[in-house]
């Protein structure tokens, strides 16, 4: 497994996180999302590999809620598929989660990306959900076609039974 950190996404990670996100999404976020999540002060990390001059590994943002933390973005660099980033940052989430007293941790995910929803089971996710039409499709796709999101949510704390 690659040794990696993690660090406060700033400005100027902007381009390679950009470059992560063409490489790796069908309709990637651009500069000015990541912009209003930083100004936002959502959770919002690069993942640095330790062994090189700063290569940004991925990234992820999440927005704190009351009692959950909703994934917004996880991306791991094509390059780095497969390695147990992924699964380290979402650890790392649930962590920080539990330590904030947070109930859950909700997602959406493309209903075509086998690989993440793999994961996310694995990570113990469950599907609580459908958002029809969630996501835009690639230009070169059909005009204003759109894919359903799988709504995922995994509980982090057991309810006391009174």
């Amino acid at each position: 497994m690659i040794n990696f950190e993690f660090k406060i996404m700033q400005e100027e990670n902007l381009e390679q996180v950009l470059l992560t996100e063409k490489s790796s999404h069908v309709t990637p976020w651009k500069a000015n999302n990541f912009l209003d999540c930083i100004a936002s002060n959502y959770w919002n990390y690069v993942f640095i590999d330790k062994g090189s001059q700063g290569n940004i590994l991925g990234h992820c943002v999440v927005m704190p809620g009351f009692e959950e933390a909703h994934l917004l973005n996880i991306t791991i660099h094509p390059n780095y598929r497969r390695l147990g980033i992924a699964k380290s940052a979402i650890d790392a989430l649930e962590k920080t989660c539990l330590e904030r007293s947070f109930k859950r941790i909700l997602l959406e995910v493309r209903a075509s990306n086998f690989e993440a929803i793999h994961l996310y089971h694995k990570l113990g996710f469950e599907q609580i959900g459908v958002r029809k039409g969630y996501y835009p499709m690639s230009k070169e796709n059909q005009l204003n076609a759109r894919e359903d999101a799988f709504v995922m949510q995994k509980n982090l704390m057991i309810e006391e039974i009174s």
